[in-house]
């Protein structure tokens, strides 16, 4: 019953608030979180630690709100996160404190290519030691790095790039050429500097050991922000440089070195953390990092050209061989990546990639052909789809334009995850399919992973308050945050994505904890070798448990003990 004007005059105040109340109580039980049994108590209480450390961040926090409603500073989810960090005015609280305390469970979506933060980047490449790169200091290239040395009668707009930074500023301004923020806001499309940023660093992986190194220095920073689970998304790189040789089965040149320059960086990161961290510091919970990878094509290819066509089913069909081989628990799923606006719709893979068939469609009498057939007789994948033999995890809703329907093709497409998926809220139609699949304890539509500094810089929520992904887990949606390209966007760890999302909203703690707990199934169910859809009550009692007893309760106990 909505209460016209004349109702309030003549039943009272008392009236209206018990309505108001009613309906208050009805949109806080939609939270995602409410989904998961047990995560909660039955009535929504939390234990007496949990209410101090929840009653403590929201004065924090209304302390911004204040100040911000006094006209002394601007609200954090207000302004572009770069400008906010770099006029330093927060991220120096008790919010923050508490956040990087938090074990995250797990980081689902970011980047191989801007995974390491760019400070992180910065130092790397002044310690650099190995082949000696190169910097271009002006036109149309500035700012591209490369292992190429400038010809003869070089103009001297190629230079080294330890004697750049030996200058005064220069480290500042190859970050600037490495970010988005203050200095890229007079672009009238920001998808053109951040495609910009990933082209100036593209040959410094084709090195190995610079790979391996980055790749180090990422994890490394991961460990440190309570991260002990990360699913990279990377494309197919080819070392151009390696102290080694690694012997594998190549599949039409194409080698899984990568992969194991991969894991090899992991493990040197777990064990240099390891070393590093005392008896009370935070330790890793099952004893490693997990780490597993997606891999990418990128969304400008067109499957109506042929050229095009076979460069991605090469890509697909490789990275299934690879699966079904020893990268069987490696290779997570797979995804096409890159500005959806301006590539091609998740539909146009649809015959010829997503549902066709596994090796096939290639030239008769090709080199591709023969491979493949092979490949495919020796795993007797006859019929089968490609899409039954890799889990498509897919960039889909990262738009402003209705028009751009990938939202609906990557419900039908994902089993598990979506990336971004804001502009979910734009379609009932499949919203409704996510909120019927809001479960007991298997996930029967895809997590959205929300990315909300990304999401902010890249213009598509300036205000982080009205960020879609607040909507949709009040209706229901599950999500999990994660971070995108931290070198560009300067959010390195999960601690910013989840301090801007907690400002962000009137969820608190207790949406804190839905989203880490979400992250953590996929963690649960690859360490302990589950499939999700064949869950049991048990199996999901068990998850429950090893999560609030490795990882909740420990951090709210220290929290606790650090805050009051």
């Amino acid at each position: 019953m909505i209460l016209q004007n004349d109702d309030y005059v003549k039943r009272g105040l008392n009236e209206a608030v018990i309505q108001n109340n009613l309906l208050l109580i009805h949109d806080k039980a939609q939270w995602f979180y409410k989904k998961w049994p047990g995560l909660t108590a039955v009535d929504g209480a939390t234990d007496p630690l949990e209410s101090r450390v929840t009653n403590h961040l929201r004065a924090t926090k209304d302390l911004y709100r204040e100040d911000y409603e006094r006209g002394n500073s601007p609200y954090p989810c207000g302004i572009s996160f770069a400008n906010y960090k770099e006029d330093d005015y927060a991220f120096q609280d008790d919010i923050m404190a508490v956040f990087s305390k938090m074990p995250k469970c797990g980081l689902l979506h970011v980047h191989s290519a801007a995974a390491l933060s760019v400070e992180g980047l910065l130092d790397l490449l002044q310690e650099w030691n190995g082949q000696e790169i190169y910097i271009v200091t002006r036109g149309s290239q500035m700012g591209k790095m490369t292992y190429q040395a400038p010809a003869a009668g070089n103009p001297g707009n190629v230079v080294e790039l330890q004697q750049f930074l030996q200058f005064p500023n220069r480290r500042n301004a190859l970050k600037r050429w490495l970010t988005v923020g203050r200095h890229t806001d007079h672009a009238l499309y920001i998808w053109d500097e951040f495609n910009q940023i990933f082209m100036r660093t593209a040959e410094l992986f084709t090195n190995r050991d610079f790979y391996v190194e980055y790749h180090r220095r990422f994890f490394l920073e991961c460990l440190w922000d309570r991260i002990d689970y990360v699913e990279l998304r990377c494309g197919f790189e080819e070392f151009k440089l390696k102290e080694k040789e690694v012997k594998h089965d190549e599949i039409l040149g194409q080698t899984p070195d990568f992969l194991d320059a991969l894991m090899e960086a992991k493990n040197a990161a777990v064990e240099e953390y390891n070393q590093q961290t005392g008896k009370e510091v935070w330790k890793l919970p099952y004893g490693d990092l997990e780490l597993g990878v997606i891999l990418c094509a990128r969304r400008d290819l067109d499957a109506e050209s042929e050229q095009d066509r076979i460069k991605l089913m090469k890509k697909i069909d490789t990275a299934i061989a690879w699966k079904l081989g020893e990268y069987k628990n490696f290779i997570r799923g797979f995804d096409f990546v890159s500005e959806e606006d301006r590539g091609r719709a998740s539909y146009s893979y649809y015959k010829n990639i997503f549902y066709g068939e596994v090796m096939t469609g290639y030239p008769e009498g090709s080199d591709a052909a023969g491979v493949f057939d092979q490949i495919r007789e020796e795993k007797k994948l006859d019929g089968a789809l490609r899409s039954e033999l890799i889990e498509l995890m897919l960039h889909a809703g990262e738009s402003l334009w209705i028009e751009q329907e990938n939202i609906i093709d990557a419900k039908i497409a994902c089993r598990s995850r979506m990336g971004h998926g804001f502009q979910l809220l734009e379609y009932p139609g499949a919203l409704m399919c996510y909120q019927a699949g809001a479960y007991d304890v298997s996930l029967k539509a895809p997590v959205l992973e929300v990315c909300p500094i990304s999401n902010q810089m890249l213009r598509y929520f300036p205000d982080i308050r009205n960020h879609y992904a607040l909507i949709l887990m009040k209706m229901g949606v599950p999500c999990v945050l994660a971070n995108d390209d931290p070198q560009i966007l300067g959010n390195p760890g999960l601690s910013y994505d989840f301090w801007e999302m907690y400002m962000a909203s009137d969820g608190g703690l207790m949406m804190v904890k839905g989203l880490v707990f979400t992250a953590f199934i996929f963690q649960y169910q690859y360490r302990k070798n589950l499939t999700l859809d064949l869950w049991t009550e048990v199996d999901y009692n068990n998850c429950l448990n090893e999560f609030k007893e490795l990882y909740w309760k420990p951090f709210i106990t220290e929290v606790f003990e650090n805050l009051f």
